[in-house]
């Protein structure tokens, strides 16, 4: 019982966390698809724009499967206070668009300003261990200096140089480290100014569907379609999330089949030691005619039900600790870092679906056919007339 109730809950443990990346990585990193040039891909150039957007917009607009999408601007730079410098990924947004697409937004600290509006210029929204790296977080205080200027650096349309200011506006912390070391974002038309860029002129489009099970299908549309841009789904642009995801039902069963093995060994010890203290019953049983498949099927039987009573048991268990911590989550704080640098949550709700439940019952079921056959042909090799000399 212990034994199952640890596994279910075990297994509910790690599927909220994969949970928790694959929805960080979809609704805060890529979106669900993401259309870029495919000469972008393999070099991430300002000159290396979409080219022939307004088709691809007019389909994303009027396709009734895709629920919003944002168009950026996505050029590498040197940020730099005078305090500190680093390389950012900088992205030109539209807020309004972005929102539809993005939750990043909701992930701004509620001491850390506020997100880009359209009406607002000159606002840059950084991450929180950005601010640490340019010192506009305070260490001692943890209070941020907003409204502090970055010099952004980054290279123009015929290699120079170019310089633009702007004030930190917002401060933003996700899950994944890594993503908040390299992204911060400003509004589309204000980095559009400084190269100049014109409006058709983008480099990726994020896209948001109204339902995950048309991901393939939009995709595979929009490559046949669009032979300009290449469409990228979650998954391939975060290939640790999506690998996690695709195969975390073999994970599940990968843990309870260890746990249910090493457990077998409990129950094949519990039926032999049951089979020694009814040897007289047992050989009784065969004295007055049970013939050995009777004998087998009994014993079977015997071992199946004990196993499926603590396994509905240890179920019933685990879920009540799922159904308990999902809703409170469990709290890894102390060691926060490690798991942030990983991509994943410090704080884990687990949750299980209810098909796992239905795989666990069947390999219970083998386990207890499988636990049964040593008793079993234990019980077969007694001689009726030894076993009711026995004392038990």
């Amino acid at each position: 019982m212990l034994g199952t109730a640890a596994g279910v809950f075990t297994s509910g443990l790690m599927n909220g966390w994969v949970d928790q990346r694959v929805q960080s990585a979809i609704n805060i990193e890529q979106s669900h698809i993401k259309l870029t040039n495919p000469e972008f891909l393999k070099n991430e150039e300002l000159a290396n724009y979409i080219r022939g957007v307004a088709p691809v917009e007019s389909y994303l607009k009027f396709n009734k499967k895709i629920k919003g999408y944002s168009k950026r601007i996505k050029i590498m730079s040197m940020a730099a206070t005078s305090r500190g410098n680093t390389a950012l990924m900088l992205l030109g947004v539209n807020p309004d668009d972005e929102k539809v697409v993005s939750e990043l937004y909701k992930h701004i600290l509620p001491d850390g300003g506020e997100y880009l509006e359209n009406g607002k210029s000159g606002g840059i929204v950084i991450s929180d261990k950005t601010a640490e790296t340019l010192r506009i977080k305070n260490k001692e205080t943890g209070k941020y200096k907003l409204r502090s200027k970055i010099v952004l650096t980054f290279t123009g349309k015929e290699g120079e140089m170019i310089s633009q200011s702007y004030r930190v506006c917002g401060i933003y912390k996700t899950s994944n480290t890594a993503f908040d070391q390299m992204y911060a974002f400003v509004l589309d038309k204000e980095l559009r100014s400084a190269f100049p860029l014109t409006g058709d002129q983008i480099h990726e489009i994020a896209v948001m569907l109204n339902d995950k099970d048309d991901l393939i299908s939009v995709q595979d549309d929009i490559n046949n379609r669009f032979p300009q841009v290449t469409a990228l789904n979650w998954m391939e642009l975060a290939p640790d999330a999506g690998m996690m995801s695709e195969y975390m039902y073999f994970y599940y069963l990968i843990i309870m089949g260890f746990i249910l093995f090493a457990l077998a060994f409990g129950i094949i010890n519990t039926m032999l030691m049951a089979i020694l203290e009814r040897g007289k019953e047992i050989g009784m049983l065969m004295a007055i005619g049970m013939n050995k498949s009777k004998v087998f099927k009994m014993i079977m039987l015997e071992t199946i039900f004990l196993t499926m009573v603590g396994a509905v048991v240890g179920m019933a268990v685990g879920w009540l600790l799922i159904y308990i911590t999902g809703r409170t989550g469990i709290d890894f704080s102390s060691i926060e870092e490690g798991f942030e640098a990983l991509g994943w949550s410090s704080v884990v709700y687990p949750n299980i679906p209810t098909g796992f439940f239905f795989g666990v019952t069947f390999m219970v079921v083998i386990t207890g056919i499988s636990a049964s056959i040593l008793p079993a042909r234990k019980a077969l090799k007694m001689n009726p007339v030894e076993a009711l000399r026995t004392d038990n």
